[in-house]
């Protein structure tokens, strides 16, 4: 008996030997159930930086690998699209877009489409196709309803959007001017559209203050534009200290401004959100659920009472 004992006991030693190099050989040749291919706007910004960092966690959760792209600016949207048809000739089992330019993504949505990869775009809407993102309208008239509680009837306002090639500029321009025109008595006198940076704001809010001395309000469409802005109204610089600025985003020097009172309000938009839900909706689709409509997150009025209290929820 003792015999067997020990012939059995070999005999497990032996086959555990052989399995381990086998189970080693197995854990290094893991690959991730799905590759998708990320192409953002850009990585100029913490709203950016939070989408990619909660896409890369949440990527991992499920088991799949992301490939993550942005061009050089909002501006290069052949850059952009170039990336895009990169991706799908690498074999990939998605693909995620924010684009830089509406206009100019039927080719690659159509080449998605007809090799049946599944896609979804985040911050910018194109007709069809699910969107992960802010309910850009509803931003629009967020804004003007909260301008509207600090200025008196009938006060001339402006608004100084970002590319009038997004739809997300596009949109909380759209809602801005109509909340006014339905609920409103201030008078819409000016929009400026340029691309999203910082100097432009600034060069764009100068030379609408100039034009429109009579502006007592200025919703600005992103933070890195309101950033700008408030430096065009600076009584510092020689301009009135009576126009009030609301912007869109929240990232730490918008904040900080907020709080010193050159803000007068954020509409909030989580990065992290975003990105989060983006992952976990594609998962679903590359699990056979069919993912379609809008996939809204949720959006804030912040002041500088609440500026504080955000940031800790941020952080």
């Amino acid at each position: 008996m003792r015999k067997i004992a020990i012939v059995f006991l070999i005999l497990l030693v032996g086959i555990a030997i052989v399995l381990l190099p086998i189970q080693g050989t197995q854990e290094k040749q893991h690959r991730p159930s799905y590759t998708v291919g990320v192409v953002l706007k850009a990585m100029d910004s913490e709203h950016w930086l939070a989408v990619r960092s909660s896409m890369q966690q949440a990527a991992q959760e499920h088991d799949i690998r992301l490939v993550v792209m942005t061009p050089e600016n909002e501006a290069a949207y052949g850059e952009q699209n170039q990336m895009i048809e990169d991706l799908l000739q690498g074999g990939i089992d998605a693909l995620i877009v924010s684009p830089v330019n509406i206009h100019h993504t039927d080719q690659w949505v159509a080449e998605a489409q007809a090799d049946g990869i599944p896609l979804l775009t985040i911050d910018e809407k194109i007709p069809g196709i699910p969107y992960v993102g802010s309910d850009n309208y509803r931003i629009g008239q967020m804004a003007a309803k909260e301008m509207a509680s600090r200025l008196p009837a009938h006060a001339a306002v402006g608004i100084l959007a970002g590319s009038a090639n997004q739809d997300a500029h596009i949109q909380r321009t759209a809602g801005f001017r109509d909340y006014l025109r339905e609920h409103t008595g201030l008078r819409l006198v000016a929009v400026a559209a340029d691309e999203t940076k910082y100097r432009q704001a600034t060069r764009e809010s100068e030379e609408m203050l100039r034009q429109h001395p009579d502006i007592q309000g200025l919703f600005v469409t992103s933070a890195i534009m309101t950033l700008g802005a408030i430096d065009a109204t600076d009584p510092a610089n020689g301009h009135p200290p009576f126009v009030h600025i609301i912007g869109v985003d929240t990232q730490n020097d918008a904040l900080a401004a907020l709080r010193l009172g050159r803000i007068d309000a954020m509409i909030s938009q989580d990065g992290h959100e975003t990105g989060r839900l983006a992952i976990d909706l594609i998962a679903k689709e590359l699990q056979g659920e069919t993912i379609e409509g809008d996939h809204f997150i949720q959006n804030d009025v912040i002041t500088q009472d609440d500026a504080d209290a955000y940031q800790m929820k941020e952080d």
